[in-house]
């Protein structure tokens, strides 16, 4: 049983690095994106009314999988200087808590973007203004990205143990 569920969070972090490694070209496109915008805006004076609404969609679904990979890579920012400090218990009751406060805060941003999510896909959401993009793809997200962070999570901090 065990060698099954080392199996499984080796899967879903193999999955989570690939899914990182593709939407890291995602900055790249907000790059050409803004600059067209500014191309477009000053040197032809014609600005367009897609690139913001567009762009801070892109941006969302980077940001939903980016600190999932950080976690993956083990680039998350810490207190080490606070953390090395510690005893060799108090720093397994600060991971204890960490993890606690880790499935807490998840399971929230679990249940609510869920919630969210259906809400926004009823109603088909989308964006206020001229160029109405839809919400609900990125709203959707929401929950199955944090489901990805929650198992990552477990995993990354289950094999930390000082």
């Amino acid at each position: 049983m065990r060698k099954g569920i080392k199996s499984f969070f080796n899967f879903i972090d193999m999955i989570n690095r690939k899914i990182g490694d593709g939407l890291s070209i995602l900055i790249i496109v907000i790059m050409f994106f803004t600059t067209t915008e500014v191309i477009l805006r000053y040197v032809f004076n014609s600005p367009t009314i897609w690139v913001w609404p567009l762009s801070r969609q892109i941006f969302g679904v980077y940001i939903l999988f980016a600190g999932i990979y950080a976690m993956s890579k083990d680039t998350h920012i810490r207190i080490e200087i606070f953390h090395n400090l510690f005893s060799k218990r108090i720093k397994q009751i600060a991971n204890l808590l960490a993890l606690l406060s880790f499935i807490c805060f998840m399971g929230v941003l679990i249940w609510q973007g869920a919630w969210m999510g259906q809400n926004s896909w009823l109603a088909r959401e989308t964006a206020n203004g001229a160029f109405r993009i839809p919400l609900y793809p990125l709203k959707i997200l929401i929950p199955v990205a944090a489901i990805l962070f929650f198992l990552e999570g477990i995993y990354v901090l289950s094999k930390n143990k000082d």
